[in-house]
């Protein structure tokens, strides 16, 4: 192709010659990358560092570890790919440890690491968390602090509601027939697919392709496969009714299929589940996307919390927003009389919660059709053993054991044991005294300027936080500032000396200052969240900090609160390293992720200092293996690459 450019007159240099040259130019800008990087660890002598890491394997069953750092740049909290690399040995913790140990050293990092390493984020695998051969328990006693581990908080919400939901077999069944409908007509099924496509043509209906529920996955995932079904209801509906006909020309096995999905899906019970599920997992969704966010923190992760709770609680008496339109804009069947000896029925709009349990819906194909063609029906089971199983409600065992409470049971009878199973798992993964310490950083608590007069009784509480990263006053210290504040004869300069010598001393001091000499901006940042309101007032010139408080804030600022990142990443190497490119070599994968993950958008890409890079090294592709001729100057290379680190560096 080259040549043929060449013939054409074109003049295609040097370094697109040989068959190695993307990928020696993908190495050379990666290097650059991550050169810059581990300078800026190294010149920012005091800044705190947070260890995201998670692992995965391939196709060929090899075991890869993702690395990220979280870091402070100008303030704000981010994450920086650091290594993938793949393990050459059975994935245990010590195994991962040496390999840690390995790269920080290879980058000259570890000395720097194990002094300022300060939180480390996994998930919850044994490996990483196991109480002896973990990865935690290597770490320990190799880093210098007592560093903050946590388990992803989003994985932790996943597996809550996870077991939360096993205790209950209609649950099970919900998600059973939704994976059910998914393999229908997603899963080796072109003519049933496309039998769906074309009713939603006939309908004129949207066509959204059915998505299955996972073990354990984001909870994005699942509300978004419960709400493809719910927006999908009448054309699926519909075309399982087409399907089981005799001549619908489907085979009788699909036949039977459809003929159980379509009595599954008429069943009120069944739907009104259902929609109670959406609306508590968007409640859930809301939290676990907070988790995921780069700059995620501790801070208010409590006062959340405890939010979550009071609006799960209130879904036990009051309806979401979803059973609410359902109820809204359905027609519900009830006896009016009876004539004959036979009870007189007739729709009724106006349907209430009880309806649920006794009442058949006639209900409108989408928002705002009128067409009384268009509407479909959805039945109470009715037989006797239905009748039957649905009294067999929980046993008095208590909510721990698995009951039996038939296939969908009324809504009445069981939203509360649903939402008390939930509380109770999310009290067990989140247990308040884990996080309740960083509430005393939350903007929205701190005082204010009508009640300045609280601010050191306030301050005290920050006493707790401090503590548990081993920087809490010394004894002799609190003494000193006891006695100063219980003596007359001590004056203003001496207490205020000794204020600034204890941490809780040092906080009053600054949100004293805050309050007084930068209201506006106090006013104007404390609703913008904890990490844009302290992010702003440490860049903050004017703003006097003291060592022990401010150094507090930035570690805490680091901590990172799920391990989400290092999950981004497998999935944009998934997406790099797909089936036609499984030879790509684990070097040139981390290489390519790099630029991904840390480079900028290709329109904010500033190719000076990479093309710099390269002419300095005298790459050549054209060479043997697009080598480079020479070895360039080590410390002409640290230097040219010293530029401060900021998200337009990449």
């Amino acid at each position: 192709m080259i040549d043929l450019q060449v013939k054409n007159g074109l003049d295609m240099g040097s370094h697109h010659k040989h068959r190695k040259s993307a990928a020696a130019m993908v190495e050379s800008i990666s290097n650059t990358m991550h050169r810059t990087f581990v300078n800026y660890i190294k010149s920012a002598d005091n800044l705190p560092i947070s260890i995201v890491l998670d692992t995965t394997s391939d196709i060929h069953s090899n075991s890869y570890v993702m690395i990220y750092f979280r870091v402070l740049e100008n303030s704000q909290p981010l994450m920086f790919f650091y290594r993938f690399k793949r393990l050459t040995e059975v994935e245990t913790g010590r195994s991962i440890y040496e390999l840690l140990i390995r790269l920080f050293s290879d980058d000259k990092l570890e000395d720097e690491i194990k002094r300022r390493l300060w939180g480390v984020t996994t998930d919850g695998a044994s490996v990483m968390t196991g109480s002896r051969v973990g990865l935690i328990s290597q770490l320990r006693p190799w880093a210098s602090k007592q560093f903050f581990q946590h388990h992803c908080a989003a994985h932790k919400l996943e597996l809550s509601i996870y077991h939360a939901f096993e205790i209950f077999p209609f649950m099970q069944h919900l998600d059973k027939n939704i994976n059910s409908l998914h393999k229908f007509y997603m899963s080796h099924a072109v003519k049933r697919k496309a039998s769906l496509a074309q009713t939603s043509e006939a309908l004129n209906l949207v066509f959204y392709e059915l998505k299955r529920i996972y073990r354990i996955r984001w909870v994005a995932s699942e509300v978004s496969a419960l709400d493809v079904i719910r927006k999908s209801y009448y054309l699926l509906l519909t075309n399982l009714e087409n399907i089981k006909s005799p001549s619908s020309g489907f085979d009788d096995e699909s036949k039977a299929t459809a003929s159980g999905l379509l009595k599954t899906l008429q069943n009120v019970r069944y739907y009104s589940l259902h929609l109670f599920l959406m609306d508590i997992l968007k409640l859930l969704e809301f939290e676990s996307l907070q988790f995921q966010r780069a700059k995620g923190t501790f801070i208010g992760l409590q006062e959340r919390h405890t939010n979550l709770i009071h609006s799960l609680e209130t879904l036990k008496t009051n309806n979401g927003p979803r059973i609410v339109d359902f109820l809204a804009s359905c027609k519900c069947r009830r006896v009016l009389g009876t004539a004959d000896g036979y009870p007189q029925l007739e729709y009724h709009s106006g349907c209430h919660t009880r309806d649920l349990s006794y009442s058949n819906f006639a209900c409108p194909s989408g928002p705002g059709s009128s067409d009384p063609t268009e509407r479909f029906e959805l039945k109470q089971p009715g037989s006797a053993a239905d009748r039957s199983l649905r009294n067999r409600l929980f046993d008095a065992s208590g909510r721990g054991s698995v009951v039996d409470m038939g296939a969908y049971p009324a809504l009445d009878e069981i939203r509360s044991r649903i939402i008390d199973s939930i509380i109770d798992q999310l009290r067990n993964y989140f247990p308040e005294d884990d996080y309740s310490i960083f509430n005393v950083l939350n903007p929205v608590l701190l005082p204010n300027a009508e009640t300045l007069h609280t601010v050191f009784t306030y301050s005290s509480r920050i006493i707790p936080l401090a503590r548990r990263f081993g920087m809490e006053d010394d004894s002799s210290e609190s003494e000193t500032e006891d006695h100063l504040s219980d003596s007359d004869s001590r004056d203003a300069d001496a207490s205020e000396r000794a204020t600034e010598r204890t941490i809780s001393g040092q906080f009053g001091l600054l949100l004293k200052s805050l309050i007084t000499s930068h209201s506006v901006d106090f006013c104007a940042y404390k609703g913008k969240g904890p990490v844009k309101f302290w992010s702003h007032f440490l860049e903050t010139r004017t703003v006097e900090w003291l060592p022990r408080i401010k150094n507090l804030i930035m570690v805490v600022l680091t901590l990172p609160i799920s391990s989400a990142e290092a999950k981004r990443g497998f999935s944009i190497y998934k997406h790099i390293a797909y089936d036609r490119r499984t030879r790509l070599a684990p070097k040139t994968l981390e290489h390519l992720l790099r630029i991904r993950i840390n480079g900028p958008p290709l329109m904010k890409f500033k190719p000076d200092i990479y093309v710099n890079d390269w002419l300095k090294k005298h790459w050549r592709s054209d060479a043997p293996g697009g080598q480079r001729q020479k070895e360039s100057n080590v410390d002409e290379e640290n230097k040219d690459s010293d530029s401060d680190l900021l998200s337009g560096l990449f």
